[in-house]
């Protein structure tokens, strides 16, 4: 059972970014309470499902991605873009021969060389129920981030990510090209690029980790880092992996339930993965941040940075939002939010 798992034609303003009304987040956790039931009732007729290859490193253009020799790396629209217009707008984008479709979020005043988040759904919820729950891209934005919200593919939506459901849909292309349209759009700071997703959300935040290094600087995932492939030979990037111990449906030993590919890996497995990507040290230093969140910070990781928030008792769902979802994934942490702890995160990732 799961929750996870071109050219831009145009965009369409519909109206500032804000935070969700409550209105909206309970219709957002009534989706998400309902995306379990019918996870559940499918899983007695799944059968073998064909996977996506394991992961591997995509080469790096020239002008895109990070640029290891400066502090700020100016995308080429910040010279001959259109620029970029506060508010939130839709993009349109045929991808595969697909009409895809993402949700941009823009700050007001528009930063001069803007970092910019890619905000990533848990499966069957998409974008506007996901940013509903999560309020991530309204909150990113107050803090001057560029917000891409991108709806994944069918069925689902979901995210395709190595090891996952077959579906001949490149999902990491199509996310790469949302920012390479971005970057000769806006002014975008390409060493600023971060990724953040729940569930299957969490998977493809960690398959980007994975397949594109060289254009986040850091990815944050809750609830689903597990479910896609191990990747020992990608180069590293900063990783923060939150985690429900007592998450029913990606499980810290791995699931084993035959519903979705890719079944869960042990959750240890993905963290000493990302720990050793990053040439940090085999032992954490602990800390009880609060009474139900325990960090593990990885040490002597160079420039980089290696963490895992356990979320003590709680359940597969984004802490600090507890709802209808309770009843089905289990009990949400209520000591921090992971909106705010992510974008802490991003905010003091080095230069």
């Amino acid at each position: 059972m799961r929750f996870g798992t071109g050219r831009m034609t145009g965009h369409s303003t519909t109206g500032t970014a804000g935070t969700a009304g409550s209105g909206g987040t309970r219709a957002s956790r009534r989706t998400l309470a309902a995306a379990v039931l019918a996870a559940a009732a499918a899983v007695a007729s799944a059968c073998t499902i064909p996977t996506t290859p394991p992961s591997s490193v995509l080469p790096q253009p020239a002008g895109r991605g990070i640029d290891p020799t400066s502090v700020v790396a100016p995308s080429a629209g910040c010279e001959t873009g259109p620029g970029l217009s506060p508010g939130r707008s839709t993009i349109s984008l045929a991808w595969q021969g697909l009409a895809r479709r993402a949700v941009l979020d823009v700050p007001n005043p528009v930063p001069a060389v803007a970092p910019v988040l890619v905000s990533l759904h848990p499966f069957s919820v998409g974008a506007e129920g996901w940013e509903s729950y999560s309020a991530l891209a309204a909150q990113a934005t107050a803090r001057g981030y560029v917000v891409l919200t991108p709806t994944g593919s069918d069925p689902g939506p979901r995210w395709a990510v190595p090891g996952g459901l077959a579906t001949g849909v490149d999902d990491i292309g199509f996310v790469n090209r949302l920012l390479d349209d971005l970057e000769d759009r806006g002014c975008i700071d390409r060493n600023r690029q971060f990724a953040a997703g729940f569930s299957a959300g969490a998977a493809m935040a960690q398959a980007l980790s994975c397949t594109v290094p060289w254009r986040f600087r850091a990815v944050a995932g809750s609830g689903g880092t597990n479910l896609t492939e191990l990747c020992p030979a990608s180069p590293p990037t900063d990783v923060m992996v939150l985690h429900g111990s007592a998450d029913p449906i990606a499980p810290l030993t791995g699931s084993e339930v035959i519903f979705a590919p890719p079944l869960g890996l042990p959750l240890a497995s993905v963290v000493a993965n990302n720990a050793a990507r990053a040439g940090c040290g085999p032992t954490p230093v602990v800390d009880q941040r609060a009474p139900t969140v325990q960090v593990s910070t990885y040490q002597g990781c160079g420039d980089h940075r290696v963490e895992y928030w356990s979320l003590q008792g709680s359940g597969h769902t984004w802490a600090g939002t507890p709802g209808l979802l309770d009843l089905f994934a289990g009990p949400t942490n209520t000591d921090i939010s992971a909106t705010d702890v992510v974008l802490d995160f991003f905010d003091t990732t080095p230069a």
